[in-house]
């Protein structure tokens, strides 16, 4: 009989070592929320949940770009708005320049409001501005041919959107040149004027259906986040209900562990008393 070492003791502080491991890890699960708190704990799991954490990160940048591009084409549309109104106001005044029974003092009166015109669609074009980007882009000669910028609305490479630069002076949609103090120009004009409008509506439709993609694309953003989301919780959050188990079934085994150690730790004094009541 061996009595130097007590091998029930020492499987019993085996088993109460693991249960501590198992005890304290439950409890760390139930207070972070979280099963998976460090690598060892699921290396494939905590590498696929980074690249899910990686993804939302971009995903969130890519969205605040979408917003921003959003803002940056209503605040242009508005401008854009405000010169239509003023180009309605000019075809008003170059029909009204046509009229026979304009005195020439009639037609001066009309050519000072249609240079005032002029002077607020060039405000309007020089002014409205987006985090210092402008509306116009005086540099664009030819408005079928406009400048552009790329704004990255998704975590992909490939995923982008053109915006494209105008310009909206009254340069940029000839009609600098507007003269109705001479009626021969009544016809080129009111084609002048008529482009203008057509340009200014254009540009306007191309902005609308970039915002209807930008729209589109925040929506589908939106489902896949709440995807993403749903597959990190699965992967790293911890069941509640399980730890909160697992963690008294351990608290149980450790106690008991306790117990059986100070009972097996007794037996080599109890069997010593007995061989030394044997004579």
């Amino acid at each position: 009989m061996r009595l130097s070492h007590n091998m029930f003791s020492e499987g019993i502080y085996k088993n109460y070592k693991k249960t501590l491991v198992d005890n304290s890890k439950a409890m760390n699960n139930l207070g972070s929320g979280k099963k998976i708190n460090c690598s060892k704990d699921n290396p494939n799991k905590m590498a696929q949940s980074v690249n899910l954490k990686i993804s939302l990160l971009c995903r969130d940048a890519a969205n605040k770009n979408i917003q921003d591009t959003n803002s940056m084409i209503q605040t242009f549309d508005g401008g854009l708005q405000e010169i239509n109104n003023n180009l309605s106001r000019l075809k008003d005044l170059t029909v009204k320049s046509g009229s026979g029974a304009n005195s020439p003092e009639d037609e001066q009166i009309i050519q000072k409001e249609i240079a005032k015109i002029k002077e607020d669609i060039n405000y309007l074009a020089d002014s409205t501005s987006f985090n210092d980007i402008k509306l116009s882009d005086s540099s664009v000669t030819n408005n079928a041919i406009p400048n552009s910028k790329e704004s990255t609305i998704g975590a992909l490479p490939d995923e982008k959107v053109n915006i494209p630069f105008f310009n909206v002076s009254t340069n940029g949609l000839q009609i600098s040149g507007i003269d109705v103090t001479n009626t021969a120009n009544l016809g080129a004009n009111l084609k002048a004027v008529d482009d203008a409008i057509v340009t200014v509506t254009s540009i306007r439709s191309q902005y609308g259906a970039i915002q209807s993609r930008l729209s589109g694309t925040a929506d589908g953003m939106s489902e896949m986040d709440q995807s993403i989301n749903s597959s990190l919780s699965n992967i790293e959050d911890a069941d509640i209900a399980e730890e909160s188990l697992e963690y008294s079934r351990t608290q149980i085994k450790y106690q008991a562990a306790i117990a059986l150690m100070a009972q097996s730790n007794k037996l080599p004094q109890d069997a010593l008393n007995i061989l030394a009541s044997v004579r």
